[in-house]
């Protein structure tokens, strides 16, 4: 049996500040790339196309003349430079890179990562890019190839998809803009993901497109006919999965009409990033456990948590996932997180729990429908 209580709103407000919090934390996951701000360096710029030879584990994949800029520099400084005008994002330094150019001239930044990638896991990366004053155009695209060894290509032109496919490098990721990356004034983020082979331990950006299949817009008149990006931390970072296998999870922000059922709320939107999950891990199965506080008698506590475990069986069910992948059972009072002398501790106890397996756990029904 249970009873509203003024701890209610206390309650659910820290649930969401520890997630907050939680989620806060996990931005900081180690960055896999070396050096990701351009800082580490061994000495100023004091020319064009210095990046290989002043940058630390950064280096030029072609013969393109690739630039460092660090507010130590000359002409080379960040602000005002020969290019454009344009603060760092973070630190003292970026980098810069034609992304096009005539006759098909491309720029490539080249980086090593701490660490070789893992094979299957999956992967989150992303870099800050502005558009240099001086440029006519602004491209939509910009890419990020993933190699086992590092790339020196006596070339000045694009590193083409032929050559790619050729020699074996199929690791390459396009990053599209949904408008074109004209932002002349602040920094633009790039951001997508990749699942490993277990092979990578370098990293190649830039514009891999030959001219002819660059898609471009003019954004000035009487400037460089080129696109020329200024590029600010760059980051590889392994990705959270937010649903390890065999593992307890309770869910949190999921409340029940009092003394039912019935879901409320925003509890079913988290219930469909379980569904997501599931759809798209087909091999994954998942169990639902409903448990009570101790108010009332063993019977009732029993039946309602089973109902609710129940409830959220046939949430997933009715959103398109197999009965076959679906396990419930309730457990009424008798596996308390904590005590229940106190309210707090009572709120704890009630509580719906998942676990997602790769197998049927046994003692569960085998399917939602199927009754004690």
């Amino acid at each position: 049996m249970e009873t509203k209580t003024t701890l209610y709103t206390i309650i659910r407000t820290f649930l969401i500040a520890l997630l907050y919090i939680l989620g806060f934390v996990n931005t900081f996951a180690q960055n896999l790339v070396k050096n990701p701000g351009f800082e580490d360096a061994v000495g100023c710029p004091d020319g064009y196309g210095t990046f290989q030879d002043d940058v630390n584990f950064w280096y030029k994949a072609t013969q393109g003349s690739t630039d460092y800029f660090n507010v130590c520099g000359d002409k080379m400084s960040t602000g005002f430079n020969f290019i454009g005008n344009q603060e760092t994002f973070e630190g003292n330094a970026y980098a810069g890179f034609y992304a096009y150019g005539p006759k098909d001239y491309r720029e490539y930044i080249a980086g090593e990562l701490i660490e070789k990638l893992e094979k299957g896991k999956k992967y989150t990366f992303s870099f800050r890019v502005s558009l240099a004053d001086r440029s006519q155009f602004a491209v939509d695209e910009l890419g990020i190839l993933f190699s086992q060894k590092l790339l020196n290509l006596r070339t000045k032109r694009n590193i083409s998809f032929g050559w790619m496919r050729k020699n074996g490098f199929t690791n390459y990721v396009g990053i599209k803009s949904k408008r074109y990356l004209t932002d002349k004034g602040s920094w633009m983020e790039l951001t997508g993901e990749y699942t490993a082979d277990g092979t990578e331990k370098y990293i190649v950006l830039g514009n891999f497109k030959s001219n002819s299949d660059t898609r471009r817009t003019e954004v000035a008149r009487n400037l460089k006919k080129a696109s020329y990006y200024f590029i600010d931390m760059v980051s590889v970072e392994e990705k959270e999965n937010p649903f390890r296998l065999d593992e307890n999870y309770v869910l949190e922000n999921l409340f029940f009409e009092l003394n039912g059922h019935e879901i409320l709320g925003d509890g079913k939107k988290q219930l469909q990033k379980l569904v997501n999950h599931l759809k798209t891990n087909p091999d994954l199965n998942i169990s639902v456990y409903g448990h009570t506080d101790n108010l009332g008698s063993a019977t009732y506590n029993k039946e309602l948590s089973q109902r609710r475990a129940k409830e959220v069986g046939l949430f997933l069910l009715d959103n398109g996932l197999s009965p076959l992948r679906i396990a419930w059972k309730g457990f009424g009072d008798m596996l308390p997180l904590a005590l229940n002398e106190t309210e707090e501790g009572r709120k704890k106890n009630r509580r719906v729990e998942y676990v997602i397996s790769e197998k049927n756990q046994e003692f569960y029904a085998s399917s939602t429908f199927e009754e004690d």
